[in-house]
């Protein structure tokens, strides 16, 4: 459900070019694209990988039934209870063990034998070339990135990125690490979202209650860690023609930033790559972040206000 007091952003992306095109690849596709992408959706190429949901690949929207990681061959996906939480490590059950539901959920109710592949060899053999990525893969997500160090250095502007604040499965490196690893390939923290926590089982039958001022019970779990490319290197891409991207790598970036919200970045990259668009575009894009001039006044108020009580909710 929309929030009523956001940006609309449909009036916008209506007016690209018919023939834009972003490529976003999503590893761990089970569920599809969160809705935020659902205005996008005349302009996506999306590159979906899980074995868990394939489907019929068609022009638009590309299905491998394929782990993806830092090796090829064949990987045993352990399928969990609770589906979403199915990895190719295994649960570490003394981290799951002391929380409510939480053992019952990563219980591992089958194993299937899938193909794994590097991402990055992949891409080139099917000549996609990605824009933004998603990576979802339950503990996987060094492995993902090990293995798509090329597309992360030349084409990817931004990443969205699902982290453990604890090694929730064996093996398995936590936020700060992945940080790091995205900072080595040139991508900053922009933002953290959908912080999820855990709750300790207790006699008292204690879950999560109200203690006021948006405090929540529970340890963080695991939240999505949004990735973008740093701007001097956003700023060089569009300098140098676009490189990967092609010619409309200010505007993809700009798109790419408010879908997730960061209007601020987007403005300041429509100032340094307006003279690659077309008029149409330029004038559209000037009107719009002329209409979200200043903090946004009691509408934004409204907006982050209705967050958080959606959030208490």
């Amino acid at each position: 459900m929309r929030n009523p007091f956001a940006t609309d952003l449909r009036p916008l992306f209506a007016r690209l070019p018919a023939d834009f095109r972003l490529t976003v690849v999503d590893v761990g596709a089970i569920g599809g694209l969160h809705r935020r992408w659902a205005a996008l959706a005349p302009h996506l190429v999306t590159v979906n990988f899980d074995p868990l949901e394939p489907r019929e690949s068609k022009a638009s929207a590309h299905y491998f039934p394929f782990l993806i990681g830092d090796r090829e061959g064949t990987a045993t996906l352990k399928v969990t209870r609770r589906e979403t939480m199915s990895s190719t490590l295994a649960p570490d059950p003394a981290f799951f063990a002391p929380f409510w539901k939480k053992p019952e959920h990563v219980q591992i109710v089958r194993e299937i034998e899938a193909p794994m592949a590097r991402l990055d060899p992949l891409l080139q053999l099917e000549r996609l070339i990605p824009d933004a990525i998603k990576i979802d893969v339950q503990g996987g997500e060094a492995a993902v990135i090990a293995g798509a160090g090329e597309a992360l250095g030349n084409s990817i502007l931004l990443a969205e990125i699902e982290c453990s604040f604890a090694a929730r499965y064996e093996g398995q490196e936590t936020f700060d690490q992945i940080v790091a690893r995205m900072r080595g390939h040139g991508f900053g923290l922009f933002d953290v979202r959908r912080l999820k926590r855990y709750r300790y089982r207790n006699g008292s039958g204690v879950e999560d209650p109200s203690l006021g001022d948006g405090m929540r019970a529970g340890r963080l779990g695991f939240c999505d860690a949004i990735f973008v490319i740093e701007p001097d290197m956003l700023w060089r891409r569009i300098e140098a023609g676009g490189m990967a991207n092609g010619p409309d790598v200010a505007l993809k970036a700009i798109v790419l930033l408010l879908t997730y919200g960061k209007a601020d970045l987007a403005a300041a990259t429509f100032e340094r790559g307006a003279d690659t668009m077309t008029a149409p575009v330029r004038e559209a894009m000037t009107g719009f972040f002329s209409s979200l001039r200043g903090d946004g006044g009691w509408k934004q108020r409204l907006h982050l206000r209705t967050d958080v009580w959606a959030r208490q909710l």
